[in-house]
């Protein structure tokens, strides 16, 4: 703001030095219209004094994280008042984050989606509150009530019941529709509508559903109904179409305790993810889709989101997960796409991405017009995203400043010694000196889940190895048939397995959670 204003002062009086005879009343008028003009952008700007402080703030941030790149957006009402990059989305060939890079926002798609589906609402083609069957008579749930009940809504604000089954879709080779027919397998662990459980998979099945209804993929309904509209021009949805942009972050990892970091190279995202997490896009067009959702669907002076379906993604419909565990948050309450609950006595609205080390925050202040959008590229950093805006909030309002920072990283200790515990204690268990039951040849095969799925088994040098999904990992033989893969270092994801032999004495299926899913069996194909 202060560059316009010097700019304004510069042209005004080089014309007055131009021209010598103008009269002293000119000369005040121009002044006094400054002055005006002054005291507007003042107005319609109160943060300007405040933003050095988030500069210095993500520095910190930054450091103690262990984050090598960082992008960040503020909205003031229609305005983007802050936009930066900190940092590098590409380490190795030191390349910087830009307001133009682009990241997964992963969780943060869920909005769109819930917008989209309200907006579908609005025009009469879906009901929220109708059996989702209604809609998509072929989309089949584990039992007689989840069928006749499940509504959007319910679907939408994670409280059908079903446990998370992600590892239906991490690095999934299904399409969508299979996907969503994988859905009748998914067992309840709760009665319908007694609590919450977040669910990938329900986010997922809408998208599905809103294709069935209008006939065009999700992604078009996205396109047509927000990204084009909002000239969010530069969001995409695969990973492909990302890289094609050049200008995007790679994620980075600690694989030991030297805290040294290096480029992830495991991508959990599917196509199968869909409406539930695969938009990627960058700060200025976030900051686009912001100043919509602030100001109830208007961009640029056009009403371009109806009111009513913002308002209805924000309408509580379900206790969140977590009771707060600090006198600044109050409990949480889902939305639709969204989490409400208080910061320090204001209402925020919030939700978190993250998906293969890139992690993003999307909160909104409503009473003060402020939205904030941050995404960084760490996974050491991974636990903070939930609170890492608070701080900017904190600078912006002039409220107390909390050390949540610290306060995660206490938490984030504590994690580690639990899980370190937590593997010492499986190990404990281990009956030494036992060797499998068969002849390693006698374990090769494919092994097949109607959920999850193909396991191939391969023997390289003289050692099991596991093929599962886009992973490969070596097998090691933990006692008996049971064998686990270590993949700490790499970051890959772990699994362990047991084998099972069948009544005549061959090795017949495998046990394995995948993904942490519930135990599933994988039967041998003859």
């Amino acid at each position: 703001m202060e560059r316009i204003l010097f700019f304004s002062n510069l042209i005004l009086f080089s014309k007055f030095n131009c021209q010598p005879h103008t009269n002293m009343r000119k000369l005040f008028i121009a002044i006094s219209l400054l002055a005006i003009t002054t005291i507007g952008l003042s107005q319609s700007n109160p943060f300007t004094s405040k933003l050095p402080l988030i500069d210095r703030y993500i520095d910190s941030f930054m450091k103690d994280w262990n984050i090598p790149g960082l992008a960040i957006g503020i909205v003031y009402k229609d305005q983007l008042i802050y936009a930066r990059g900190f940092g590098y989305r590409d380490m190795e060939n030191k390349l910087l984050v830009e307001t133009k890079t682009m990241f997964p926002i992963a969780s943060n798609t869920k909005l769109f989606t819930s917008t989209a589906a309200c907006m579908l609402a609005d025009e009469g083609k879906l009901n929220l509150d109708k059996p989702v069957r209604n809609y998509m008579p072929t989309l089949n749930f584990y039992n007689d009530e989840l069928n006749a009940k499940v509504t959007l809504r319910d679907m939408l604000s994670h409280r059908t019941g079903l446990p998370r089954y992600d590892g239906i879709w991490v690095a999934s080779p299904f399409t969508r529709k299979e996907t969503i027919d994988k859905v009748v397998f998914m067992k309840p662990v709760l009665s319908f509508r007694e609590g919450y459980i977040y669910n990938n998979m329900m986010f997922a099945s809408v998208g599905a559903v809103m294709e069935n209804v209008t006939g065009n993929s999700w992604e078009d309904i996205i396109r047509n109904k927000i990204l084009q509209p909002l000239q969010m021009n530069a969001t995409c949805f695969t990973q492909e179409d990302m890289e094609r942009k050049g200008n995007f972050a790679y994620p980075y990892y600690e694989p030991d305790s030297t805290h040294q970091l290096k480029r992830l190279n495991f991508f959990a995202q599917s196509a199968a993810l869909g409406p539930a997490g695969i938009i990627k896009s960058n700060i200025e067009d976030m900051s686009h889709w912001m100043m919509a959702q602030l100001n109830g669907g208007m961009y640029k002076g056009q009403q371009l989101i109806p009111e009513g379906a913002i308002k209805q993604t924000l309408v509580p419909n379900n206790i969140g997960d977590k009771v707060a565990k600090y006198e600044e948050l109050s409990n949480a309450l889902y939305c639709l796409g969204r989490i409400i609950q208080t910061y320090k006595g204001y209402k925020i609205y919030t939700h978190t991405g993250s998906i293969d080390g890139i992690y993003s925050n999307l909160s909104f202040v409503p009473s003060e017009n402020i939205a904030v959008f941050m995404v960084h590229n760490s996974v050491p950093a991974g636990n903070v995203r939930t609170v890492m805006a608070f701080p900017i909030i904190d600078r912006l309002l002039g409220l107390t400043k909390t050390g949540w920072s610290e306060r995660y990283k206490k938490e984030s200790q504590a994690e580690n010694v639990n899980s370190k515990k937590a593997k010492d204690s499986i190990n404990e268990t281990q009956v030494k000196n036992t060797y499998p039951s068969h002849a390693l040849k006698d374990y090769l095969g494919k092994y097949t889940n109607p959920v999850y799925g193909d396991i191939l088994i391969k023997l390289e040098n003289n050692q099991l190895l596991l093929s599962f999904r886009t992973i490969q990992s070596l097998l090691h033989h933990f006692h008996y048939d049971y064998f686990f893969t270590d993949e700490e270092s790499t970051g890959k994801p772990s699994f362990r397995l047991t084998f099972i032999t069948d009544n005549k004495g061959e090795i017949g299926s495998i046990n394995m959670q995948p993904f942490g899913d519930p135990l599933a069996e994988f039967v041998r194909r003859k």
